[in-house]
């Protein structure tokens, strides 16, 4: 099972499936459409990264596809800004490195979060259930429900892998 399923099984738990969509991609292609026509105000992508000295950050897709930088460079450029996602979540490896999270937010997207180094699957798991319920569940802001998730498992895990990254305008914030 993957982390994505894992959170796909919550939100159906939690009731908070309406608000939300689960898209099993299928390669590099079938990933960059699905995300350039993503209409939801969140979106969390699970999947694997790495980082290259030669061309950067990039994701990996099903398949063997790579998702560089480059590659997201036209991603939302005919929408207004009101239909461009507000917060991307990139459960991803290595994805929290300002290459990738400043294509996201050229391409207009506000907030992004992400692991900064290699993440364990299930401390993925643990912060994203935590700070879902916080964002979703209880309406709090993506920096607020960001914030809380990271103070709360900083103390009940202190060994948790990753180190997450909140970025606001492809700038980090810190907690």
């Amino acid at each position: 099972m993957s982390e994505g399923w894992l959170l796909w099984e919550l939100m159906r738990i939690l009731r908070y499936r309406k608000r939300t969509r689960f898209i099993k991609t299928r390669g590099k292609n079938h990933f960059l459409n699905e995300l350039n026509r993503a209409s939801e105000r969140y979106l969390h992508i699970a999947t694997h990264g790495r980082f290259s000295k030669r061309r950067g950050t990039y994701l990996v897709t099903p398949r063997g596809g790579r998702v560089y930088v480059d590659n997201l460079q036209d991603l939302w450029k005919d929408r207004n800004r009101s239909e461009i996602p507000e917060l991307v979540v990139l459960s991803a490896c290595h994805a929290g490195h300002a290459d990738m999270v400043k294509a996201f937010s050229n391409a207009g997207c506000r907030y992004c979060i992400a692991p900064l180094h290699e993440t364990l699957w299930e401390d993925a798991a643990n912060f994203l259930v935590v700070f879902y319920k916080l964002l979703i569940g209880e309406g709090f802001t993506p920096w607020i429900s960001y914030k809380n998730a990271f103070a709360g498992l900083s103390i009940a895990l202190p060994k948790l892998s990753g180190a997450w990254r909140f970025y606001d305008w492809g700038e980090k914030c810190i907690p």
